[in-house]
Parts: structure tokens; sequence; C-alpha cells
């Protein structure tokens, strides 16, 4: 008769994996998901990367699953959907295919069809490598010797934190930070090695920076910028700026010597873990709420002097236009930057470095908006209060604050041309019409009357439109004069043409016989043969001093809507 030992079969299972081996890791456990990386685990936190000389990841894990295990390797923690990333997916689509992946869930750029791999009843083994000439290996030991999955990056990435998701309603429990038993198929052989000497800076310079703590005696931070893109959105009131930013400081914890190191008088290191300042915009918008150095690099010299360069900084601050002039407008826009408060310290001073900026601030700037800068300068911010946020926490300016000022102005030279031309042509043809009779008076007025309606309706297409701009007013001002001017050009051609059949009375004749009021009005003084014509025909005459009249009150409005400056 057959003997069959199932149980002990079923102890070790099929990828030759005992749950002891399990006791060496840290658990990680996904219930269902909706397919997010919600914790992130630092690589070098880790005490099991087994990294050898031409290996810059080798980690191993187990994962107990149905289907869809993924495991996300990435540069930053909290990736955005496009940064770039290697994810790793096991047993996707119910268990059928396995595949590596550059963007969260896109991009695949090697597929593995091998089915069942994942089970809910045992560890499946997982080893991931990858090599320094850009090779990235997926290895199930105990299933093949030859990589699951392998991808090739030219520009490979510096893998700096580790994520495990699921997919779905399926759960999944994760060891991760396993140890090397050597005995597994595909393990690569751990070298003792000697650290070499930039590996040995590393360690000193990371135990001498006391977990990152603020250097002693810290009071300021000397930093110059250069300006690559300047864009302001008026009606929401936002000005977006793109720069990079360069910060000075000197920690003389950090000083090393040179010839212990191999001559090394420069250091820098995606691990390096020192004191960095915490940049806020006091009056930031939308994501420049607080910290805005949130990707940079750090170099140390040996002297202790430190650099921060942020090559790409992308600052949103508000900006409010009080100059409501278009198209003239001019308005001073700013970004208020301060270092953080830290450990209950005094605030460290931000310094303007005038003398050694080896960036042009105002040099090749891109203005993808209608507006561009005139001037850019660096000031002081008055100090509003001794503490970083108010009782309400809102962030509030301190002493060694400084603001970052542009000078702005409209793109808008040409509108102002092809408005304010039309709009003084109009003027003159209205002044015109005071010195002509009949029908062509009209045409004029009508012509005048066409144009500044057309410019009024192609105003309200360029224009601002939170407020009504002063050419604009001139506009509506300049109509209303046509509106009047040609109501009076109907009542001369009235009282010339079609005079009302009743005597004019006594009152009127004085006026039209006041030889002071003709003078001003610049008509002749009367004599026998003008009064008698008076006395004939004075609706006639007051058509005549209606006209002088007006071309006087007409042209002084005028007059006074190009002074004002609405022009």
């Amino acid at each position: 008769m057959l003997t069959v030992f199932p149980l002990r079969v079923a102890s070790v299972g099929r990828y030759n994996i005992s749950f002891a081996q399990l006791d060496q890791c840290q658990t990680y456990f996904i219930t269902a998901t909706s397919y997010a990386y919600n914790d992130f685990f630092k690589v070098n936190k880790l005490n099991n990367n087994n990294v050898t000389d031409n290996t810059r990841l080798h980690l191993k894990f187990y994962v107990i699953a149905n289907m869809d295990a993924h495991i996300l390797l990435t540069v930053i923690d909290r990736p955005r959907p496009n940064d770039a990333v290697y994810e790793v997916v096991i047993g996707a689509g119910g268990n059928t295919f396995s595949a590596i992946r550059t963007m969260i869930g896109s991009h695949r750029v090697s597929t593995n069809q091998d089915h069942h791999l994942l089970s809910h009843y045992e560890p499946t083994p997982i080893e991931i490598v990858q090599t320094k000439d850009g090779d990235l290996s997926v290895y199930i030991p105990g299933f093949k010797e030859e990589p699951l999955l392998r991808y090739h990056d030219d520009a490979a990435l510096q893998i700096n934190y580790i994520s495990f998701s699921s997919f779905g309603t399926n759960s999944a429990r994760w060891f991760y930070d396993c140890p090397f038993d050597n005995s597994g198929t595909n393990s690569i052989d751990q070298e003792e090695r000697a650290k070499t000497k930039a590996e040995e800076l590393l360690d000193l310079l990371i135990i001498n920076g006391q977990n990152s703590t603020l250097p002693a005696n810290l009071s300021s931070i000397k930093f110059h910028f250069q300006m690559r893109s300047l864009a302001f959105d008026q009606p929401s009131a936002l000005l977006t700026t793109r720069m990079q930013l360069l910060m000075h400081w000197r920690d003389e914890r950090l000083i090393w010597k040179p010839e212990e190191f191999g001559n090394l008088t420069s250091f820098e290191h995606p691990d390096l873990q020192i004191w960095a300042p915490q940049l806020a915009v006091l009056n930031g918008a939308l994501d420049s709420l607080g910290g805005v150095l949130k990707g940079y690099e750090l170099r140390i010299y040996a002297n202790g002097n430190i650099t921060l360069l942020a090559t790409n900084l992308e600052i949103t601050s508000w900006c409010v236009d009080t100059a409501r002039n278009w198209p003239n407008e001019r308005v001073m826009c700013d970004i208020e930057l301060g270092v953080m408060e830290v450990e209950d310290r005094s605030t460290i001073s931000l310094v303007y470095d005038q003398q050694q900026r080896p960036l042009s601030p105002n040099e090749h700037v891109n203005t993808p908006s209608a507006w561009t800068f005139v001037e850019i300068a660096v000031v002081h911010v008055a100090n509003d209060s001794s503490r970083r946020y108010t009782p309400k926490y809102m962030l509030q300016s301190m002493n060694g604050d400084v603001a970052i000022q542009f000078t702005m102005q409209r793109n808008s030279s040409f509108y102002k041309l092809v408005f304010a031309v039309p709009l003084i042509g109009c003027q003159i043809f209205i002044v015109l019409a005071f010195l002509i009779r009949s029908n062509r008076r009209g045409a004029l007025l009508l012509i005048v009357f066409l144009i500044t309606a057309w410019g009024l309706m192609l105003l309200t297409r360029h224009a601002s439109t939170h407020y009504v701009p002063p050419l604009m007013a001139a506009y509506q001002d300049i109509m209303l004069i046509t509106v009047y001017c040609y109501l009076l050009h109907i009542a001369i051609i009235w009282l010339v043409f079609y005079p009302p059949r009743a005597k004019a009375p006594s009152w009127l004749l004085s006026i039209l016989n006041s030889n002071p009021l003709r003078f001003i009005l610049g008509l002749r003084f009367m004599d026998s043969t003008d009064y008698c014509d008076v006395l004939e025909k004075p609706w006639r005459h007051l058509a005549k001093l209606l006209n002088n009249l007006s071309f006087i009150v007409v042209s002084i409005l005028l007059i006074v809507i190009n002074v004002i400056g609405k022009i």
C-alpha cells in the first residue's frame, strides 16, 4: 500500500520556503484597497540590502496573496502619477501574468505569462536586483534560475524608497527586509568587502550631522537665484514663478581632512542625512503653502560649507493688481520667503548674496502670460511678530525674512495704439462736426458713434474684466458726447428749417442781443441790421448760439478727458 505524507509537503510548500524563515522579516499587512501606496520605507534604513560591487540594490521579499502583489521602487516618497518609478507586479490579471512598469499603473516594459505564482496559503519569495549598469531583474527563487522579469534602463533610477500595495478587494501580507540564507537557487553570493573612502565619509557625515539637527550658532543663510519663468494670472490674483535657487551656510561639525578620504574636497550623496532649511513662502498659495523645498541637491565641502541647489523651484503666491489702469498697468508682486523655526530657536535670517552671485537673476526669463517684468529687487520684510504662526495658525513674517519683488507691466502697447488712435480720431471728427452743416454733420457724427461702439465691443474681449479701465471709460464718454452732438444737430436743423411759429419771449431776445455773451461765444457784436434780423428770425440765431456754446463745452470736456489720462 502506497503511503503519502501531505502534511510534510504542505509545511514546506512548492518554493521550499518554511514559515520559520519569515520570522526574521518585517511584516506589512494590506487589507482590501483601491490600489494605493500608503506607506513608504526608506531603503537605507533596511538591514538586509545585499549590495555588492556590481549592484545598487538587492532585496528579498515574501508575499501571501491570491493575486496582484505590487512592489513600488521609487526615488521619492509619495510620487506623483507621472513620476518615473519601477513598479513590479506579480500575479496580475487574476494571477496570470507579471510585469515591470516605469509609471504607476502604466508603461509596461517587461512581461511574463507564467500563471499561479501567488498563493493565499503559502509565501511566494521575490528577489529584486538592480545592477550599476541599469539592469533591473526580478527572481522567484525556487521557481526558475533565470529572472522572471528583466528591464534595462539607460537612465537608471536611484532607489530610495519601497512601498507595497494590492488591487481591488484583494488583501496581501508582505514580509520585507528579509535576510539572505544563501540557499536559494538565485541568491547572489554576498561578498565581504572593505568600505570605500566615499562610504566612510558618508558614515562620518551622518554621525557628525547628529540626526539632521540644526548647526550651532547658525543665524543666517545666504542665497541667490536665477529666474526661469514668470506668469501672472490677474483674474485669480496668482503669481507663478519658476527659478533656480542656491543657498549657502556652514556647519563646522561636517569638516573633514581630504587626505584621509581619498582627497575628496566635496561630497554629495542621495543618502546624506544632514540639516537642511525648511523654506516657507509666507504669501504662498495652492501647492506653495508651507515648505517649498521638496527636491534639491546637497553638496558639502571639506571646510564645512554647504550648498543647496534647487534647479526647478516652482512657487505660486498671491498678488493683487491695484493699478487698475489697463492697458498701462504696472504691478509690483513679491514672494515672501522665510526659514521655519527649528527647535524653539530664533528665526534664521535670509541674506541675499549680492557679491558672490554666479547667477544673473533676470537673464532669459520666459513670460508665458500677458505680463513681463521690468526689474527685480530683494528687500527685507517688516517684522509682524515674534512668532512664526498667529494664534489661528497663519504664517506671518519675522525678523530675517525677505521678499523677492517683481515690478511687472502688461504687454499691451499694441492694444494701447490700436484703441487710442481711433479715439483721438473721434475727437477730431467731433470738433469738425461743429464747422460743417446739414447732412454732412450728421453723417460724420454717425461715423464717430459707430467707431466708439465698435471699439467698446473689442475692448470687452481684451481689457480687464474685474474693473472698468480708464480707456474704456474714455470710449464711453466720447460716445455720450457724440450722442449729445447728434441730438444737437437735430435740434439745430429743426430751429433753422422748421422753426416754431410762436414768437420768441422777450428774455430769449435779450440773451440773443447780449454783446458780452456773443463775445464769449465768438459771435460778432450786434448792429441795427443784426438786431432787426434777430427780431425777425430769433430761432435761427438761437441755433447759432447753441452751436457755439456746445462747441466750447465739448472742447473743454475733450481736453479734460485727455488731461486726466484716460487716453
